[in-house]
């Protein structure tokens, strides 16, 4: 069963109040940029990675690496992070400029991603990351299970996602080269984020050249 609430008390409450904080409402009240919940989500970033691949090594016992990067991309998406969000009551906690909340802020899925992300650093710096891991595994049990027993989504709707929701850009592919008789071809295609090369991939099929390409960039994303 999914989760409802943070149902951790926190020992150090001001952490908490700072993971809700979006930098847009410390610009209004003249605070600095500190005091928003940014340095919280890179901290939390970093630990969510580690325990999804923890609990994924755990969980998939018998998956290759192509096959765990997918349901990774899949449970660190911006989308997955921002239901979480909202099943948990974030939404309604996080502190916004009166511009962002009348903007939609309070729905935007990088606000809700990073809120999300800025509590599981908070939970570690107050109990530390047994803690935050269990809160973690409690908030996503139901997505992470998904990911794993259902079909996922295929690894260039996955890069996709994985890109929007780190504010990186779009994902676009080029053709390198096409060989091979007419009835055998070869594409080398190569995956670009916001026009940066970041891996290639072959496949008998411009398409299938494509989802390589995303597979290869996927896992290199999960290794940053």
């Amino acid at each position: 069963m999914c989760a409802d609430g943070i149902s951790y008390e926190f020992r150090t409450p001001a952490l908490l109040e700072t993971a809700l904080t979006h930098s847009s409402y410390c610009a209004e009240h003249g605070l600095g940029r500190q005091a928003s919940n940014e340095r919280l989500e890179y901290l939390g970033d970093a630990i969510l990675k580690a325990v999804a691949a923890e609990a994924l090594m755990r969980l998939m016992p018998d998956a290759d690496e192509g096959r765990m990067s997918k349901v990774s991309a899949q449970v660190l998406s911006g989308g997955t992070l921002a239901r979480a969000a909202k099943r948990l009551g974030l939404a309604e906690r996080l502190r916004l400029s009166r511009g962002e909340h009348l903007s939609g802020g309070r729905s935007k899925v990088r606000n809700l991603a990073g809120a999300m992300e800025a509590v599981i650093g908070a939970i570690y710096l107050d109990g530390g990351f047994d803690d935050a891991r269990q809160f973690i595994m409690r908030s996503l049990d139901c997505e992470i299970r998904r990911a794993i027993e259902e079909p996922a989504a295929d690894y260039k709707t996955a890069l996709q996602e994985r890109v929007q929701s780190d504010g990186r850009g779009r994902v676009s592919y080029t053709t390198l080269s096409k060989e091979g008789p007419a009835h055998a071809p070869r594409f080398t295609v190569q995956a670009l984020v916001s026009g940066r090369p970041v891996s290639q991939g072959v496949g008998p099929s411009r398409r299938q050249a494509e989802q390589d390409a995303a597979r290869a960039a996927l896992e290199a994303l999960v290794r940053e």
